[in-house]
């Protein structure tokens, strides 16, 4: 594997993660109906047109989480070492 390969692949998951907080805060009304509480004082949602349907705002949730979970992971195994083996820096 050559140098580059983590930190690359650390961006892509970071830009990926990005997009779908950028998405998710675009669409907070459709993230705040997702988690309306029927209690008062809870998140409810505001007034206007419905967008984004439940399945897309869970999705974006958990490609957003999937997306920093990896970041962290990848760091983490190159912070212990364990990279070392795998990684040619002559290549």
């Amino acid at each position: 594997m050559p140098l580059w390969f983590l930190p690359a692949l650390i961006a892509l998951f970071a830009v990926v993660s990005l997009a779908a907080g950028i998405w998710l805060v675009l669409h907070l009304p459709d993230v705040a109906r997702l988690f309306r509480g029927e209690k008062p004082g809870q998140m409810v949602r505001g007034p206007g047109r419905r967008r984004a349907t439940p399945a897309a705002v869970w999705t974006a949730l958990a490609i957003f989480n999937l997306g920093w979970v990896a970041c962290v992971v990848i760091w983490v195994f190159v912070l212990d070492g364990e990279a070392n083996v795998f990684i040619d820096a002559k290549a």
